[in-house]
């Protein structure tokens, strides 16, 4: 059922186009209203919305025919048109208010009018704004509406955490479903303020819940966080101790303070394949020269899946020392169907482009090459890393594989020699 506000006593008739509209004595906001009135008489909604949008803000103001031209626009115009006027709604202050409560309050409502009505709410920092969304929450009657309610409140910031935080109540009917949006509230204010609701629910029995606390603490620097995420690295769920890793690899400046390499190493052997990935991935982050070493173990170990081996080809590429290129370029005389990852990863060096196309260059000259399975796709991808690192000294190396017996091999090096700015001989 849509809420039907009562149409405007004034009975104009459209005006016309508005280029024609403002005249020495006529000013345009009075006349944006006349014609926002007419608009409205006949459900042209983009209109009235156009005349709402151009009025200064004092005519926005409490005034009640704004407001009930823009609630018409809100409850009888179409998704769009309604996503344009809940952009004007809160610029007509405390007025809005209690008819929006009205509407997203009442369960006869259509659910489409209530959900847009919600995150309208979120431009509102009032306490019945708040209260009205934590009781949306509570009541938890459509999955959207409830969605959005959080989001509204996580909108609002800072003056609803006292509130979302009521919503940890042990004792509520539903209070396991209430820790979790709260805690998805409260990770989005990101305001120091929620550490301490946060930290109640470090040891939640919900692992999703202990996840997503471990995700907001770790953008914060409050000394007490570290040790405790340190903590969370033998989790019993694999998602937490994935998000632990996640939150102590960006804590980089405090490697050595907490010896966080020695911590992290044996997540790199984790039963769960995901928690070995996201260490890899985690530990390029940091600057230390020793994490080389430890991501070259996991890479030379049979018992590595592929995939994890993959992540640590990444990894090694992001970190982009002479160390962690001379790990990937021996990978490849490893005889492994990876062949073609490492030569990607050296590719995209920034820091040792120079370093990077010298090796690839040996490579491609050495005895290694001729074992390598997948030859020429491992040439072509050689060719393309060249022409990305853009080193011209190895253009002689590139006109070599203009001779190669493979089409596309050559159609590499010839892509890669062009990119180099550099004459292509037949």
């Amino acid at each position: 059922m849509r809420l039907t506000v009562g149409k405007p006593d004034e009975r104009a008739s459209l005006p016309a186009p508005r280029s024609s509209l403002p005249t020495p004595n006529s000013p345009l906001p009075t006349m944006d209203l006349h014609r926002a009135i007419a608009a409205a008489d006949n459900g042209m909604w983009s209109i009235v919305i156009d005349c709402l949008q151009d009025l200064p803000l004092d005519r926005l103001q409490a005034n009640d025919r704004v407001l009930d031209l823009a609630l018409q626009a809100l409850l009888q115009g179409d998704l769009e048109q309604q996503w344009a006027i809940a952009k004007v709604i809160p610029k007509l202050g405390e007025i809005a208010l209690w008819p929006l409560l009205e509407i997203a309050n009442d369960s006869d409502m259509d659910l489409e009018d209530r959900w847009a009505v919600g995150r309208i709410l979120g431009a509102f920092n009032q306490p019945q704004s708040i209260a009205s969304l934590i009781a949306l929450i509570q009541q938890d009657e459509d999955a959207e509406l409830t969605s959005i309610a959080t989001g509204a409140l996580a909108q609002i910031g800072t003056p609803a955490i006292d509130a979302v935080t009521a919503l940890l109540d042990p004792t509520a009917v539903n209070a396991a479903v209430q820790r979790g949006l709260a805690v998805r509230i409260l990770a989005r204010i990101r305001h120091s303020q929620t550490i301490e609701p946060l930290l109640q629910l470090l040891d939640d029995p919900d692992p999703q819940i202990r996840t997503s606390v471990i995700e907001a603490l770790g953008s914060f620097h409050d000394p007490r966080i570290p040790t405790l995420l340190i903590s969370k690295l033998t989790d019993v769920a694999p998602n937490v101790r994935t998000a632990a890793v996640v939150a102590l690899c960006l804590r980089g400046d405090l490697a050595t303070e907490l010896n966080l390499l020695d911590r992290l190493q044996p997540l790199l052997f984790d039963l769960n394949l995901e928690v070995c990935i996201a260490t890899a991935l985690g530990l390029a982050r940091w600057p230390d020269p020793s994490v080389v070493p430890v991501l070259a173990k996991v890479l030379g170990s049979s018992q590595t899946p592929d995939r994890l081996k993959s992540a640590v080809i990444l990894a090694l590429g992001w970190i982009d020392t002479q160390p962690a290129i001379d790990t990937l370029m021996a990978q490849l005389t490893t005889a492994s169907p990876l062949a073609p990852e490492p030569i990607v990863a050296v590719g995209k060096s920034e820091r040792e482009r120079e370093y990077a196309s010298h090796q690839l260059v040996a490579y491609l000259q050495s005895p290694h090459i001729a074992a390598t399975p997948s030859l020429a796709s491992v040439k072509q991808e050689i060719a393309t890393a060249l022409g990305n690192l853009g080193n011209l000294a190895t253009v002689p190396a590139l006109e070599q594989l203009l001779t190669d017996p493979d089409d596309r091999v050559r159609l590499h090096a010839r892509a890669a020699i062009s990119k180099l700015s550099a004459p292509v001989g037949e």
